[in-house]
């Protein structure tokens, strides 16, 4: 048994400022258990968009998966494979994300999250941001 886990973000197209919506004590927005390895078999982050989409109210369309992203994350009985999503509005969903119980936060905001989620938000931002 594996699990994939979604992370949120918005890049502002004309200041390039990036934020990443926090839930809590955690950047993960969405978590799936699937059979097997993800690193093996990948599988579609689909359910993850679904999932994720669900929980803010927001269409599917309002997220777009990077599918050039994955890294691997330690988690509770194992490691996790996670993928990052954008949402694909000119400004972040802040209501979206608010009625969900989560926030916008910038990168120095992350403080208190587990120190494997931080791990990977410095690739995530990398990543994003080049």
């Amino acid at each position: 048994m594996g699990v994939i886990s979604l992370i949120l973000f918005h890049k502002q197209s004309t200041s390039g400022r990036l934020r990443f919506a926090r839930f809590a004590d955690t950047v993960v927005a969405a978590r799936v258990e699937v059979e097997g390895d993800p690193e093996v078999v990948t599988p579609h982050p689909g359910a993850l968009v679904a999932q994720a989409a669900g929980r803010l109210g927001l269409p599917a369309g309002e997220l777009k998966v990077e599918p050039e992203f994955r890294e691997r994350m330690l988690a509770p009985g194992g490691t996790a494979s996670v993928w990052i999503a954008e949402f694909a509005s000119i400004d972040p969903p802040f209501a979206a994300v608010e009625q969900a119980g989560g926030r916008f936060v910038l990168l120095t905001e992350l403080q208190g999250i587990p120190d494997t989620e931080r791990d990977v938000m410095r690739a995530v931002y990398e990543h994003v941001l080049g």
